[in-house]
């Protein structure tokens, strides 16, 4: 797991207390979820667009002891069917997709109590630095084939929240990565 990612899943440290169903949208391989059934959650659902990654993942949750509580599934998570859970993980696919706005609503809409992100920090001298980072692996991407990334406006993301009731509880930084946890109010 990457550290972005132990980040998030060391900020959501009360599901063995809370032990609740999770959806994470671009769950790519599986790791975080896998790690959220280790530390007590219920159930993990994924949806991510790589039908590989898919693979991964569930060869992970069964190797894991968790086959039978995780699902993962090949889909655009904005548009998946899905259905509502207590908790869902944004982790690392903000940055993926152009509309931040439909992803976060979608994250709204399907979770319970508690919605988790990471995403590159857009505001101050992180913001900064990110812009440059990310122009300059775009400008590769458009040579080489590879796939845009976005740095989004955090503050826009966290007004969106705001506006339905998500209040954040825990954020931290990795490098230039924010990392948040956002209860329903």
């Amino acid at each position: 797991m990457v550290d972005v990612s132990a980040g998030l899943l060391d900020l959501l440290r009360d599901a063995p207390l809370r032990r609740p169903a999770v959806l994470e949208l671009g769950s790519g391989t599986g790791a975080l979820s896998v790690a959220l059934l280790q530390v007590g959650a219920t159930r993990a659902t994924g949806v991510d667009l790589s039908a590989s990654s898919v693979e991964v993942a569930r060869r992970r949750a069964d190797g894991a002891g968790f086959g039978t509580q995780a699902s993962f599934t090949v889909g655009n998570a904005v548009d998946a069917a899905a259905e509502p859970h207590d908790w869902v993980i944004l982790d690392r696919v903000i940055c993926c997709y152009a509309h931040a706005d439909r992803m976060v609503a979608r994250a709204i809409e399907l979770a319970g109590e508690r919605i988790g992100i990471t995403l590159p920090d857009s505001r101050g001298w992180r913001g900064l630095a990110n812009h440059v980072v990310w122009t300059a692996e775009n400008a590769w991407d458009l040579l080489s084939g590879g796939c845009r990334g976005y740095v989004h406006d955090l503050r826009r993301i966290e007004r969106q929240l705001a506006d339905r009731g998500f209040r954040p509880t825990a954020t931290r930084h990795v490098g230039l990565w924010h990392i948040g946890v956002y209860d329903r109010a």
